[in-house]
Order: C-alpha cells, then structure tokens, then sequence
C-alpha cells in the first residue's frame, strides 16, 4: 500500500509539473487571443466610434450595413480575382521544381535567385515593382516602347490593369517558396514507381499523370490551403503599391476592414468585417477538407 501511495504521489507531482510548463501557453491563448476574440464579437455588435468614445449596442446592424455596402463587394470580388494568381503560381513552380529535379548545370544558382524573393522585404519588393510599373519610366513600359514605338499601359492608374499587375507581382514573389515545397515532396518520391511504369511501358505524360501528381497531392493540397487563407487575408501589397486603386479597382477584404477601423474610426464595423472574413476563411478551408478526400493520396 506505501509504494502505491509513493507511486501515486510521484504521478501527482509528475502531472503538476506537467501542467505548470504549459500553463504559460494556456495563459497566453486565454489572455491575447481567446479573450479578444470574445470582445471582439461584442465589438461587432456595437457602434463603437474610437475617436468619439461612444459605444452603443446595435445588435446585428454593422453586418446588415457592411452586407448592403457596394464597396465590400467590390472588395471581396477583388480578393476573389487576385487569388487567379495562386494557380498560376503552383503550376509554374512545379513545373521549376521539376526541372531543378534533375540533373542540370547551375541549378543551385538558379533555386537561390528564384527563393529570393520570398525572403526579401516586402516593403523592397513593392518599391522594386512601383518602380518597374511606372508609367512614364518604368521598364515594362520603356521596353514595350522600344519594341513598339507605342506608350505602355498605365499599370497602376488603370482600373482594368491593377490588379493584373498585383497578381504578376505575387506570382514572381511568392513561385519560389511553392517551388521548394514541390521541389522537396519530388525528391521524396521513390524512383521504384517511375520504374514500374517503364517496364508497364508508360512515357513522361503517364509518369506525371500517374505517379508525380498523386505523389505530390499533399504538398499541393497545403500549398492550396495556404494560399487560398493568405489571400483571403491580403492585404499589404495593395496598401502599398497602390491604396484602394483607382475607383477601388485594388480594395481587398482586409483593406476595407483597415478603413473601417483606421480610417472612419468604426471599431465596430472594422470587427463585423474581421468575423465575415473569418467565417469566410472557416467555410472555404473546411470545403477544401471536405473535397481532399476526393483527391490527396496520402498513403
């Protein structure tokens, strides 16, 4: 009975120091993010001027204004479009991964050059582009004169072309993480399924079809569900490179949710706006799940 008493009292002390390590984790999700993700529904719920300092419960008034402002459409419609680019990037950084998987002649410089941009300031890539992107002196544009003896198109004062240049910008910053992410899940391939559709007699096509896309399913499908969240969330490329844009042509969710809150002072309308966006991302993530049972090979 005594050396089950010891034993118990070990497994006692053993638990509460167990607890008293992750204690300060549980304080900090309780404290910074549970207890303000808590007032900040009950921000949503009010009209709450920060500078005015009044704070009047109005229940779901701020969602049905925010639903029935033109504004916020024309800012999730923007979002939507700008996620054109996430696509475009995986298909062009697998397609670099498998090329940098093989054996080639100044391969390393090239992943360095095409990594860099991912961990070069955004603030530095933005001014880079402002730059390239300009209407009167920048490249893009000087070139297409030079070759056509006709003025550019106005990048970032068109309407049409804002967010045209947003996505090439976010394509050329973010191919080269994606294509480490495809580079490494290619190299995690075994090369016995490549030689097994030899010897069926397959070619190239029936090897990508076969082995390379259902090998990869899980890369893409995280590289998917990253990119799809981080550009629900956009936001600091086109508060930078362009503001709102031209007639709003750059508003993305989270830029109307900074001028809500930062702009017209609307602390409780910049709080509805933050669940909509984050209900947005929970629907569209949990859809994602749903359908990668259709699709990601995980064995």
């Amino acid at each position: 009975m005594k050396k089950r008493k010891k034993v118990s009292s070990f497994k006692r002390r053993e638990h509460l120091t167990g607890l008293l390590f992750i204690a300060p984790m549980y304080l900090q999700f309780l404290v910074f993010t549970l207890f303000f993700l808590g007032y900040s529904l009950y921000m949503s719920f009010t009209d709450w001027n920060i500078v005015a300092g009044t704070k009047n419960f109005i229940a779901f008034e701020n969602f049905v204004q925010i639903l029935k402002d033109p504004i916020f459409w024309k800012s999730v419609w923007n979002t939507v479009y700008l996620m054109i680019g996430i696509p475009i990037g995986m298909f062009l950084a697998l397609l670099m991964a498998m090329a940098l998987n093989r054996k080639l002649p100044g391969k390393t410089i090239f992943r360095v050059s095409v990594y860099l941009p991912a961990v070069t300031s955004a603030m530095a890539i933005v001014i880079l582009w402002r730059f390239i992107y300009n209407a009167e002196y920048g490249v893009i544009n000087l070139v297409i004169q030079q070759l056509t003896g006709e003025a550019g198109p106005n990048w970032l004062g068109d309407p049409a072309m804002v967010k045209i240049s947003l996505i090439i910008m976010g394509v050329w910053r973010g191919v080269g993480n994606t294509m480490i992410l495809f580079l490494a899940g290619l190299q995690n391939v075994p090369r016995d399924y490549y030689e097994v559709v030899d010897v069926e007699g397959g070619n190239s096509l029936h090897k990508f079809r076969y082995v390379t896309l259902p090998m990869l399913s899980s890369v893409t499908f995280y590289v998917l569900i990253t990119g799809v969240i981080g550009g629900l969330q956009a936001f600091g490329d086109q508060f930078i490179m362009t503001g709102a844009g031209p007639e709003h042509s750059a508003i993305t969710i989270v830029y109307y949710l900074w001028q809500k809150g930062f702009a017209e002072y609307d602390m409780g309308g910049a709080s509805a706006v933050s669940w909509i966006v984050a209900v947005m991302i929970f629907v569209v993530t949990l859809i994602q799940f749903k359908l990668s049972n259709r699709w990601v090979y995980e064995d």
